[in-house]
């Protein structure tokens, strides 16, 4: 039987000291094989501190894209009303699709992209992969902007559009399809995962049977509930959820470069 490639990834390290410390854990206990930084948030210097304190990190780490949480590294961005609000903290919800961007909007939206990569890589963390908070990159007016962020550092995977789980009608399933292979896949230049998804998604997808010789990305966001213990975000604990999906033929992987070979 072919093994699987699996690639456990935590979003949002850079959120929060206590957020870096939960996923530092999932990746101490096996459960996290990589993780996506985010350079706007508060603790983004705690964790691109670990990433250079900590070898277990290295290599294994791609930037969380943000246009939807927090402050901005970029002022033009703040005066977009479709991303911030007066007080120029991002305020977009993703509550319609997002087809088209003014000229000037997509100019500003690039360049907060593009300083958001650009002080991951000059904190010394060379990106694995891209993907976003809230997946805005999932967006059609921003994806084309993630794909040339890719080009111009050098990153060679984006992660794709969810396609694992309860899938919605048939128009929208064939829409993440052709997003995913144009958009993100190798007809955009890219290497990918076959299937992204999170624990739940997975867990539905193998229960016709364990996908053989898949390239698969899950999602997870590792945090401590109230009594010290690993969670992901539905508060369930993380080792409990992952363990039906660590028991099947699988190789774990942190990294595009396994991916490729």
């Amino acid at each position: 039987m072919t093994l699987s490639m699996v690639i456990i990834n935590a979003d949002d390290f850079g959120m929060s000291s206590t957020v870096n410390r939960a996923i530092l854990s999932g990746v101490e206990r096996g459960l996290v094989t990589s993780t996506s930084i985010m350079a706007n948030m508060p603790g983004f210097d705690h964790a691109a501190g670990l990433v250079r304190e900590r070898s277990d990190l290295r290599g294994r780490v791609g930037v969380h894209l943000n246009l939807t949480e927090g402050r901005p590294l970029s002022e033009p961005i703040q005066h977009c009303q479709i991303f911030c609000g007066a007080d120029g903290f991002f305020t977009f919800k993703r509550e319609r699709p997002l087809f088209r961007l003014a000229k000037a909007t997509k100019e500003a939206a690039y360049e907060e992209l593009r300083m958001q990569l650009q002080k991951v890589v000059e904190a010394g963390i060379q990106p694995i992969h891209l993907d976003s908070h809230h997946h805005i990159h999932t967006e059609w007016a921003v994806a084309p902007l993630v794909r040339r962020l890719a080009k111009e550092f050098r990153v060679p995977r984006i992660r794709l559009t969810r396609n694992m789980g309860r899938q919605p009608n048939y128009l929208k399933r064939l829409y993440k399809t052709i997003f995913n292979r144009w958009q993100l896949g190798r007809d955009a230049g890219l290497s990918n995962t076959d299937l992204f998804g999170d624990i739940g998604d997975m867990v539905f997808h193998s229960r016709a049977g364990w996908p053989a010789g898949k390239k698969i990305e899950i999602m997870v966001h590792p945090l401590f509930n109230d009594e010290g213990t690993l969670v992901d975000y539905n508060r369930q604990p993380l080792q409990w959820q992952l363990e039906p999906i660590l028991r099947q033929p699988l190789h774990l992987s942190p990294s595009i470069a396994e991916l490729q070979s």
